[in-house]
């Protein structure tokens, strides 16, 4: 006889804890290249990384709402 195996649905991480998780990646993220880029003598282009930040903060906070990271 055949064992059935349940799957286990995960169900989605809730609001709250998604946008704490992306806020604090791009934080840091941005806190980093604010740092690491004046070292090589480079600037941060704010204006660039403005896009990109908010780009990256909802990305990150719609992967960590579905888990998929």
């Amino acid at each position: 006889m055949a064992e059935r195996v349940k799957k286990q649905v995960e169900s989605p991480i809730g609001w709250p804890v998604s946008l704490i998780w992306a806020a604090v990646i791009v934080g840091v993220s941005i806190g980093l290249s604010a740092t690491v880029n004046p070292l090589f003598g480079r600037y941060v282009h704010w204006d660039w990384m403005a896009g990109v930040a908010s780009v990256s903060f909802v990305i990150l906070l719609l992967a960590f709402r579905r888990r998929w990271f």
